[in-house]
């Protein structure tokens, strides 16, 4: 959340070499793995038993069979995009052997420094091993492949510190017929290049969760046509350790392309809940600690009110949650929809916060274009940084990427718009030179992908570029912060011109103040606290 000065709201306390090939090829290079063909990769040095176990994949890839499905896979459908996670349908080595049951991958069980063997599988063995296997997942017949818009890779991990024995998920493109890399085991910097991490410096110290978006385009060459397999690669870099995966699976976001796009009326009362704890959590547990039934009196006086619409995270807070997990507030959202209101995701993108599952994937694309994408902290919040929205080394494409599979796991959970939040780097202190056309550029895709998704969404915070008539016919309604406060609220009225409602957030003018301005104006203000719990929540009407 970005006031035009650079305030922003949200609770700053939330924490949120060579492959050694051994009996394959000692010699053979890791590109020379990757551009084995299909049968080369899935059939060398195998065991019988281990032949016997493949030869139905070999089939499948040739075309004589289709695998079938080794356990269901779960769904999350929304009004246009479904999420479909895929447990692995089997586990295959090619170097190195593996302990434990496919079926221990299926749930999510290990967290902290916890250790059941029966709940993992164990990749190599503890004494060291050269490591190189796959894991299968197989898409069903349900989902459309030409409707696919996002393909990523979660798991929670127990592993060396990558310093000493680095684990690398790689995807199989079978349109090139080679690996392309997803990540390791780090997930919050890593232990080399520009955003080090000590945690992931530590070894076996805690589960962690992992995820990673497949990274290229079109995502069909992932799938295989005619099996429906995903391929991914699990490959250590040398044999002095072993890594344990307590859970994996593949989240497959799909898009059946219909459904109505909700517009704001112009007078609707919001509510602005970016924030949670323990507290509303054990409050509110069927809504993941967000207060839906929140009400309160209105400057104007009378009953108290409740909002018709609630912004908030599309993940429940971690001191909720716990660190390890990221838990959907699909509660809250199904709630609203009850009462018949509705609900607006959270997403940030134009900044990158380190308690997101995902930022891993981040520091890897500004490490290997040495620093070309994450620029400066952004002011007051710590771990927490801008991002270069210019494309001369792919970055805008990149973080379209990143906010495509953040946009399907929201218009999966069911929400209503999604706020893309610090879309307006080119005034800011980003560490990169950023233009006018360039930034304007940039948001018009965001809302692309949003209206793709079946998702209305609102120009945030962005009042220099408020008057602008693509800007306005892009964005479909205005969440603001601070216009008041700082004498900017004059630059939305081409969006009041076209019959788009205007949101305001105040946190430092008391409601006397704005109140009668705002509902003068025809805004819907709220006063809020800056940490933006469900309390204090002030509205204006």
């Amino acid at each position: 959340m970005e006031g035009v000065k650079g305030a922003r709201s949200k609770d700053p306390r939330k924490p949120l070499s060579e492959l050694v090939a051994g009996s394959v090829d000692a010699k053979r290079s890791r590109e020379g793995l990757r551009s084995a063909s299909l049968f080369e990769t899935t059939g060398t040095a195998l065991s019988k038993s281990r032949a016997s176990f493949v030869l139905p994949l070999l089939l499948g890839a040739l075309g004589l069979i289709l695998p079938q499905l080794r356990a269901e896979a779960q769904t999350l459908a929304g009004p246009v995009v479904t999420e479909t996670g895929l447990p692995p349908n089997s586990l295959t080595d090619l170097v190195g052997t593996h302990t434990g049951s496919v079926t221990a991958l299926d749930t999510k069980d290990q967290t902290g420094t916890q250790n059941d063997p029966t709940k993992y599988v164990q990749f190599g063995v503890p004494s060291g091993q050269q490591y190189l296997g796959y894991q299968s997942f197989v898409v069903p017949t349900t989902i459309s492949l030409s409707q696919v818009t996002s393909l990523q890779l979660m798991a929670n991990v127990l592993a060396p510190s990558s310093s000493s024995d680095a684990f690398t998920w790689s995807i199989y493109n079978w349109s090139t017929a080679s690996y392309e890399t997803l990540g390791n085991q780090n997930n919050c910097g890593g232990v080399t290049g520009l955003h080090t991490c000590s945690a992931d410096g530590q070894s076996f110290a805690n589960w962690k969760w992992l995820q990673y978006n497949a990274p290229g385009a079109p995502l069909t060459n992932y799938i295989n046509s005619t099996t429906r397999e995903i391929r991914l690669q699990l490959a250590s870099s040398n044999a002095s350790s072993y890594v344990n995966v307590d859970w994996e699976s593949v989240a497959v976001y799909s898009n059946r392309g219909a459904g109505a796009i909700f517009q704001p009326p112009v007078v609707y009362r919001w509510q602005y809940q970016l924030s949670s704890n323990a507290t509303l959590g054990s409050q509110f547990p069927a809504t993941q600690g967000i207060n839906v039934n929140v009400c309160q009196v209105p400057f104007t006086g009378g009953a108290c009110v409740t909002p018709d619409i609630i912004d908030f995270d599309f993940y429940e807070d971690q001191s909720i949650s716990g660190t390890n997990s990221f838990v959907y507030t699909t509660g809250a959202v199904q709630a609203l929809h009850s009462s018949g209101r509705k609900a607006i995701g959270y997403v940030d993108a134009g900044d990158i916060e380190k308690v997101r599952p995902d930022y891993q994937q981040y520091v890897d694309f500004d490490n290997a274009c040495t620093g070309c994408l994450i620029g400066n902290p952004f002011s007051g919040f710590r771990g927490e940084f801008m991002l270069n929205i210019n494309n001369d080394k792919g970055q805008a494409d990149f973080i379209r990427k990143m906010t495509q599979a953040r946009t399907d796991r929201v218009a999966a959970n069911g929400f209503d718009s999604v706020e893309y939040d610090v879309i307006s780097n080119y005034q800011n202190k980003s560490g990169f030179t950023i233009s006018f056309q360039t930034q304007e550029d940039f948001n018009v895709s965001l809302t692309k992908i949003a209206h793709s998704d079946g998702l209305s969404v609102p120009l945030k915070s962005d009042n220099g570029q408020a008057q602008d008539a693509l800007t306005i016919s892009s964005f479909d309604f205005v969440i603001d912060e601070q216009c008041n406060q700082y004498s900017f609220c004059n630059s939305y009225t081409g969006f009041q011109s076209a019959g788009k409602a205007i949101f305001n957030v105040e946190y430092k003018v008391s409601t006397s103040k704005f109140c009668p301005t705002d509902n003068s104006m025809n805004f819907n203000g709220i006063y809020k606290g800056v940490q933006l719990y469900d309390l204090p929540w002030n509205p204006c009407r």
